[in-house]
């Protein structure tokens, strides 16, 4: 007889303790359910909100790219100068002729990249803007990255990371014309007067 009591206590503290854990799995109070339900509301609103506000900044760089080169650090003091804008201002190019290179017909430059959105890196880092340390063959219409560095905020500011190429296992990507890469090859390679990027 005790042991049919005990075996009911138990049994029924299970059954419990189940339903406990059933009801905090699948179900909610009113209460819970009220607040998780504005909470995903205002989650929805701000949304919409970023949304809209990102879409008026981009009509705003379409309708006038170089808007966004006006908010950067021209950061004269490194040499760097502005060299193009792409046509929906979604991005801005720099170059320096510090630790500028030639050996023969080849060419080791830096470049500035400046992005007014968020992008991110073969890691999935985050970045705003990031300098690439690139080499041109002029001869061949070449060129290769040696070493990419990010920054996570605008005008080479913020947290920071590299990636870093071996030359001796880095091969050569041909300059597509009429690309950004094609407007810096002529740069680099000494044919300025070439056309702007679009």
């Amino acid at each position: 007889m005790r042991r049919t009591t005990i075996e009911r206590l138990v049994t029924a503290a299970l059954a419990a303790a189940g339903a406990m854990c059933h009801s905090m799995a699948v179900g909610q109070t009113p209460e819970q359910e009220k607040m998780w339900e504005a909470q995903r509301a205002q989650a929805q609103a701000d949304e919409k909100v970023r949304a809209e506000q990102l879409a008026r900044q981009r009509a705003v760089r379409r309708a006038d790219p170089m808007s966004f080169v006006r908010t950067l650090d021209p950061m004269s003091s490194g040499g760097w100068v502005f060299r193009a804008v792409g046509a929906d201002g979604s991005w801005a190019t720099f170059s320096t002729d510090h630790q500028l290179k030639r050996s023969g017909r080849v060419v080791t430059a830096w470049l500035r990249q400046e992005f007014p959105e968020p992008q991110r890196s073969a890691a999935g880092d985050v970045y705003l803007s990031n300098v690439e340390k690139v080499q041109y063959d002029c001869g061949k219409e070449l060129m290769r990255v040696l070493l990419i560095i990010y920054y996570s905020d605008n005008n080479l500011a913020g947290n920071q990371h590299s990636e870093e190429a071996d030359p001796k296992q880095t091969g050569w990507d041909p300059i597509v014309p009429g690309t950004q890469s094609e407007y810096m090859s002529r740069w680099i390679c000494g044919d300025s007067a070439g056309p702007r990027p679009r």
